[in-house]
């Protein structure tokens, strides 16, 4: 496979959070444009109350119109780590605080038109804090056993791409039918 040859990017928007351009770039077919979504990356986390039990969030997602079930996450800040970004995330979101994160491994959200990389943790010894939420999250922290959790993700009821990821990611490292 042959690799484009880009020629020329444009931006178009320029948000709090992602950048919108169009990437003018030729192919073994000819010229084209793609539309690209910069977004500066972001975390997800799998926090463990306990050996059974994990944290999760119900969120309104105004882009879908939907309240969805899904572990923490948030956008990285200038400057920061992924492992400082899911620390921070996981108190502000949920108000516990990890004594002990693991990091799973990365993924991309949409690879066809965005650059946002996930970055994917396991928090345990959780110790409750405070939460403090951002103006436009509409977020309610919950309890539910990881096999609820699996269980929902297997009949469809979780829909959060980067929670049924994440989950993915832990069965595979940690489970020892897949070893």
């Amino acid at each position: 496979m042959v690799a484009a040859m880009h020629e020329y990017k444009e931006t178009i928007y320029r948000g709090r959070v992602v950048t919108l351009k169009l990437l003018r770039t030729t192919g073994p077919r000819g010229p084209f444009t793609v539309e690209i979504v910069e977004h500066p990356g972001a975390v997800v986390i799998l926090p463990f109350l306990n050996q059974s039990e994990v944290v999760v969030i119900r969120q309104l997602r105004h882009a879908v119109g939907e309240e969805l079930i899904e572990l923490p996450a948030g956008t990285l800040e200038r400057g920061e780590t992924p492992r400082e970004c899911a620390l921070r995330e996981l108190e502000e979101e949920t108000g516990y605080k990890a004594g002990k994160i693991e990091y799973l491994g990365s993924f991309y959200a949409s690879p066809g038109y965005c650059t946002e990389l996930l970055h994917a943790f396991v928090a345990r010894d959780l110790r409750k804090g405070e939460t403090r939420l951002d103006l436009d999250e509409e977020i309610t922290v919950g309890v539910m056993s990881f096999e609820k959790l699996v269980e929902l993700a297997r009949s469809g009821a979780i829909k959060d791409a980067k929670t049924l990821a994440t989950l993915a990611l832990y069965v595979f490292k940690h489970l020892s039918c897949y070893d």
